[in-house]
């Protein structure tokens, strides 16, 4: 059906996006930065962040400006099905 295919990619959709919040949370930790210090890096406040931690907020560009809040920089890779992979920008 239709609409259970749909359910399905919106539950995969958001699975995602929580896996990548998390994942922005445990580098965030890892380098010893509070959500606070995030958000006036950032120049948003703390709860965008908090948003942008649980999913809720994300997009290329909102991920790469948390990033480099926290001194990194964001790199998009392509990956092919023969295992190529190309640097993107």
């Amino acid at each position: 059906m239709a609409g259970d295919r749909e359910a399905f990619l919106e539950g995969a959709q958001r699975m995602l996006a929580e896996a990548r919040a998390w994942r922005l949370v445990e580098m965030r930790q890892e380098r010893g930065f509070t959500q606070t210090q995030v958000a006036e890096r950032m120049g948003v406040t703390k709860g965008r962040v908090s948003q942008i931690e649980s999913g809720q907020v994300s997009g290329t560009d909102v991920v790469a400006r948390y990033v480099e809040a926290l001194g990194g920089s964001l790199v998009m890779v392509a990956v092919f099905a023969d295992g190529e992979l190309r640097k993107v920008g």
